[in-house]
């Protein structure tokens, strides 16, 4: 079982975030599923094949498909979206590689991942309307603030209380509908 949960992570993991090239917002939503889809392949199978290091491996998938939104990000020719991008990039990938010589949860909570939900922000807009722009620092601050909360109450749960989002899901939601 090891061996077919390997090739299902491995593949999902570094197979669907190359969709992000052809289908920015599609492909960012796909990989955020695809990052929750390892931790159930390994529940369903009862397998943990990567021995104790999945948490570096989840980080470096999790890096892999953010740089490929990044350098999409970086292509955009909305200078305020490109560089806001690029800044929310950098600044969380400069914490997960702190937080890996650390090992200090509060780093993920000073540098939250918000570059995910502006990344999808702006691209959802700009598939729904290829000419949407974000034209002012007011309206980039407002979006800044609006996709940056919901993150930084995520990454509380997650990395600084060491929150399960998917075993809460599977014992308090999908068990709640089998009683």
């Amino acid at each position: 079982m090891d061996a077919l949960a390997l090739v299902l992570i491995f593949g999902t993991r570094g197979l669907v975030p190359l969709l992000i090239f052809r289908w920015p917002f599609w492909g960012g939503l796909l990989s955020i599923a695809a990052d929750g889809f390892d931790t159930i392949i390994q529940d369903v199978l009862g397998a943990e094949p990567l021995r104790g290091h999945y948490h570096t491996a989840d980080k470096l998938f999790d890096t892999y498909y953010l740089a490929i939104e990044a350098w999409v990000a970086f292509l955009w020719d909305d200078q305020l979206a490109r560089w806001t991008a690029v800044v929310l990039f950098a600044w969380r990938a400069a914490g997960v590689v702190f937080f890996e010589f650390t090992e200090a949860r509060a780093t993920l909570l000073v540098t939250p991942n918000i570059f995910e939900n502006f990344f999808l922000f702006v691209a959802g807009l700009r598939t729904a309307d290829p000419a949407w722009r974000v034209r002012t620092p007011e309206r980039l601050l407002g979006i800044v603030l609006l996709v940056g909360a919901p993150k930084v109450l995520q990454e509380y749960a997650m990395h600084y209380r060491a929150f399960q989002t998917w075993h809460f899901v599977r014992d308090e939601i999908i068990l709640f509908w089998k009683v």
